[in-house]
């Protein structure tokens, strides 16, 4: 039995290949990706540039290759393949997939095949609402996910009886929040074995008390939100080590995340089509 390969195929294994030999060398020459390079206002600049270029290759896809292999089945069929593969790699490793160039590359190639499919759903003639509602709902998330990571923020603060306002960032650098953390309350429980079981604290976000628990965070805004991390009691008082997260692009992940629900629950609900 004879079985024949693609051009589109063979494309993507050499895409695929080439790709990891530059990130290879890309990382064994200059290091980890530059992420904190593309943080606002870069990763703007570049969403706009880049969604320029796809839109401008639909419209050439006539006579563009690249426009018409993107859009074909096995640059889709690649592009699932490297996603699974994506998140099993990213599952296992322990630094952050974001400071590779191979996974830099795989989100872009993975969002530019579904910013091309979306377009042509969009084009096909009628709006098809649960396809748009899953694609652009899927676009959304890994945008505010792979062009918002270098804005994503964690600091830490050690928070007592007396207001304070200065965190730490992960790299030790210092910065001054714009409201002031104090502690008006705590209450932990003990096990038998004297081990703590399960704290609580209130706190005074500048002049208003707020609970914070473990896995229970308390959001400033919608995209900042306090942990609460560890506490150490000594003569001097109690005193908390809170986490504050900062997610700017929050927003977006959740609007593409009820897109693509409301996407999942019109195709439970149309049924299947042709």
């Amino acid at each position: 039995m004879q079985v024949s390969i693609s051009r589109y195929t063979i494309t993507s294994l050499l895409l695929v290949l080439v790709a990891g030999v530059v990130s290879w060398l890309l990382e064994a020459v200059v290091g980890a990706f530059p992420i904190d390079f593309f943080a606002f206002p870069m990763n703007v600049i570049l969403i706009v540039i880049w969604g320029v270029v796809v839109v401008e290759l639909y419209r050439a896809r006539a006579r563009s290759v690249v426009a018409r292999y993107l859009l074909s089945v096995s640059a889709t069929v690649t592009a699932l393949v490297l996603s699974a593969v994506g998140c099993v790699v990213v599952g296992l490793q322990s630094e952050p997939a974001t400071q590779s160039y191979g996974f830099v590359l795989l989100v872009l190639y993975v969002m530019t095949v579904l910013a091309m499919v979306t377009l042509r759903g969009w084009y096909a003639g009628g709006v098809r609402w649960r396809f748009l509602f899953s694609h652009l709902g899927l676009l959304l998330a890994l945008i505010a996910g792979f062009w918002g990571a270098a804005d994503y923020e964690e600091l830490r603060m050690v928070v007592d009886d007396k207001p304070r306002q200065e965190a730490i960032y992960i790299n030790g650098m210092a910065t001054n929040l714009d409201y002031t953390l104090r502690l008006a309350d705590f209450d932990v429980e003990y096990g038998a074995s004297g081990v703590p079981e399960q704290y609580r604290a209130d706190i005074e976000v500048d002049d208003k008390t707020v609970a914070l628990e473990v896995n229970s965070p308390y959001r400033v805004g919608f995209g900042e939100s306090i942990y609460l991390m560890n506490f150490d009691s000594a003569e001097q008082g109690v005193r908390l080590v809170v986490q504050i997260v900062r997610q700017p692009w929050r927003g977006v992940m959740v609007v593409g995340i009820v897109m693509m629900i409301l996407g999942a629950l019109l195709m439970f609900l149309g049924g299947a089509k042709r």
